[in-house]
């Protein structure tokens, strides 16, 4: 299983930046890994969403079940997808009205090895 942490403190509210990460079907307008997204289910604590991967000749999708917790964070399961295991959590910590500090990290490893060789490239070089 393969462990990617990510921290960075960005000139944006925790808000703004929970509100993007949240409008998980406008991930194609700025992911350039990501094809499609879609929201599949949503309820009050919880949305589940479809992912849409190419990455130069390599097309997948997943599918994950997201639980928000708003303006503070957002964990992450996997519900379908290429993976044998796939999780993570977004925090958003403020640190005044107009700065943050964003943290991610995602644990997941393939469900085998011919997938492991096409995907890795895009989760190794792009989270």
């Amino acid at each position: 299983m393969k462990t990617v942490t990510r921290s960075l403190i960005l000139p944006y509210s925790a808000e703004e930046m929970y509100d993007l990460v949240a409008d998980i079907t406008h991930y194609q307008d700025f992911l350039p890994w990501c094809a499609k997204s879609q929201v599949l289910a949503h309820d009050d604590v919880s949305v589940t969403a479809r992912l849409d991967v190419k990455y130069k000749h390599v097309n997948s999708a997943f599918t994950t079940r997201n639980h928000m917790s708003p303006k503070r964070g957002i964990r992450m399961e996997l519900v379908d997808g290429p993976f044998s295991t796939l999780a993570g959590a977004w925090q958003f910590v403020p640190l005044d009205e107009n700065a943050c500090r964003v943290e991610l990290e995602v644990m997941f490893a393939f469900s085998g090895a011919l997938k492991k060789r096409l995907m890795a490239p895009v989760f190794d070089r792009k989270l």
